[in-house]
């Protein structure tokens, strides 16, 4: 290179727990002009050829056995994303800059210039390697040392990526609440152009599934949809299978609104986020853009007191409802969280149904992990751990992401996580198996259903039970009064907290190497029935513990009061609470994106 740029400090492979992948490099140094901190990301690729999808800009072949992100808009959202997180760069965004290099390609990728570029991104080729050094020549001043500017940024405070429920009240900003990377990115896209190009109703309509586990990046994408479709003004509802969840999303709507115009705000969220069960009396394609989140709880038929007869007489499965109802109908899930035997929602069964009613379905699927501080290595083991997968249970080994830990007692949990509520201000519940029965308040005095030895509960309250010690049901997640309660599996689906303290039941037991399923233990009505299929039991069990291992941002507590359970953690789960404090992260939290 012709620049003097060897004082500049050389960032190579940078990643956080909550990126999709790595920045390749990022160069660290003195803007030339200002003086101030300047960074340039840039995306290294070796592709010598690329094609770009006619239906989605972003989406190139690069001769990979699947699509890949457009790599101007890869580095567009690692900007972004860094933006949005570090301190140093948070409402400051002139200070970093992006470029994709494609090192051995030529004229056989000009189709990659056509998506526009910015600041944040934009793309050089071989041929190009002049202007390369001159986009960098703008951006770091030659001779001038970046040991600052890269000691500024390695030391960074950390912006906390919003919880899902904050996430959803900033949906009227005209800035982004999340930036999308990779697969997220394609899903939007994907989502967003079907809208652009409308249904005429002389093409088949698309049918849009996006697929992942627990912290893959659903919310994210979903709040993205409602935030940029709404900013056009178009007709987008967001849906879903749980009344905790919608509650909750109802109610941050109201609070998010100014002084004078809740009442507006509380009329506008029951049309803005409905249930499943609400749309078979639609008429077809009567809504521009459907949003069906947790799209795993949706049941095979619509039931419930807002269901009008002249729709149950129909007979229709309740996912032919969402699909006839708009012209764009999108459906996130994880096929890994349904937990009734009538929850039919998986990826196989919705595409089924679309092709069924002349659809297209589209399918796309996420790997990533943005929870658990972005562990992937936890996911697997917690799928391995409950016999989802073939691979058999093996001990947890840190791998310095996130931290696991065993109680052994009740006791000791709650007290473990009392503390990081205390000293971290940390987010933090208790969950269990539904191994207790949840009773009616007796002459409105709460229950305490959950027994260990001497050590008793509450579960979380029941809607509309009024008491100054607890939150009803759909705010217990939200609620801080809510530590005070166990939650269930339908109160925490949905949620997410710092910490997450899991107390396994006798439904779930550990017997000659390996977790087995005693549904005589269950207290949830549904798998108790004597229709229920066993097999179908045994799975929504397993399910309904590994929504509850996968709750935690920062760590997992785990508690089972069944002896040779115990024993058998002992060994897959090193760590216990008794263990030195961890190390807290560095974290501010953000209560407003930054500008643009």
């Amino acid at each position: 290179m012709k620049r003097d740029l060897g004082s500049v400090e050389v960032l190579i492979e940078y990643t956080r727990p909550d990126m999709a992948g790595e920045a390749d490099v990022i160069l660290a140094g003195e803007h030339p002009v200002t003086g101030d901190l300047s960074y340039v990301v840039i995306e290294l690729k070796q592709w010598r050829k690329a094609v770009v999808d006619p239906d989605n800009a972003v989406a190139v072949d690069a001769g990979f056995s699947k699509w890949k992100l457009h790599p101007v808009r890869q580095v567009q959202r690692y900007c972004e994303f860094l933006v949005h997180h570090l301190a140093p760069l948070h409402g400051q965004p002139d200070r970093i800059a992006g470029a994709a290099l494609l090192h051995n390609a030529r004229s056989e990728v000009d189709v990659l210039f056509d998506l526009q570029s910015s600041d944040h991104g934009r793309l050089f080729t071989v041929d190009r390697m002049d202007l390369f050094e001159n986009f960098l020549a703008t951006r770091l001043a030659a001779a001038k040392s970046g040991s600052r500017a890269a000691d500024v940024f390695l030391a960074a405070d950390q912006y906390e990526p919003p919880s899902s429920i904050e996430a959803f009240s900033r949906v009227g900003d005209p800035h982004p609440v999340f930036a999308l990377q990779k697969e997220q990115e394609l899903a939007f896209q994907e989502v967003y152009e079907t809208v652009l190009r409308g249904h005429n109703g002389t093409g088949r309509k698309k049918v849009v599934i996006i697929q992942g586990g627990p912290g893959s990046g659903k919310t994210a994408i979903a709040v993205e949809l409602l935030r940029t479709l709404k900013q056009e003004g178009r007709q987008v509802v967001h849906a879903s299978g749980s009344r905790s969840f919608t509650k909750n999303l109802r109610a941050a709507a109201v609070d998010a609104a100014p002084r004078g115009k809740k009442g507006l705000a509380d009329k506008q969220s029951r049309q803005d986020y409905r249930y499943f069960q609400q749309f078979g009396k639609l008429p077809e394609n009567s809504l521009q853009v459907l949003i069906c989140d947790e799209a795993h709880r949706v049941r095979l038929k619509s039931n419930g007191r807002d269901v009008p007869a002249w729709v149950k007489a129909l007979d229709r499965p309740q996912a032919d409802e969402l699909i006839l109802a708009a012209e764009v109908p999108v459906f996130l899930l994880d096929d890994w969280q349904s937990l009734r035997p009538d929850e039919v929602g998986s990826a196989e069964y919705l595409a089924q149904r679309a092709r069924f009613l002349g659809c297209d379905p589209v399918v796309i699927p996420l790997s990533g992990m943005f929870r658990a501080a972005g562990s992937t290595e936890y996911r697997e083991w917690v799928a391995q751990l409950l016999g989802l997968t073939v691979a058999s249970p093996r001990t947890w080994k840190s791998d310095g992401r996130v931290d696991v830990r065993l109680a052994e007692s009740p006791q000791e949990l709650e007290s473990f996580l009392e503390e990081r509520i205390r000293n971290e201000g940390a987010h933090a519940r208790i969950t269990a198996g539904f191994c207790w029965e949840w009773e009616e308040p007796a002459e409105g005095e709460v229950r305490f259903e959950v027994q260990i030895g001497d050590w008793h509960r509450a579960w979380n309250a029941r809607e509309g039970v009024k008491s100054p010690d607890m939150p009803e049901t759909s705010q217990w997640a939200t609620d801080p009064r809510g530590f005070g309660q166990i939650g269930c599996i339908y109160t925490a689906q949905n949620f997410e907290f710092d910490w997450a303290g899991v107390i396994i039941g006798p439904d779930l037991v550990w017997r000659d190497d390996r977790f087995v399923v005693n549904p005589s233990e269950t207290h949830d009505s549904p798998l108790k029935a004597k229709s229920a299929d066993p097999a179908v039991v045994d799975r929504r069990v397993r399910n309904a513990y590994h929504v509850l291992l996968t709750r935690g941002r920062q760590g997992t507590v785990v508690y089972s009061e069944d002896a040779e359970t115990r024993d058998a953690l002992r060994r897959l789960i090193p760590g216990t609470v008794a263990d030195q404090p961890i190390r807290v992260r560095k974290i501010r939290r953000a209560k407003r994106p930054p500008t643009a």
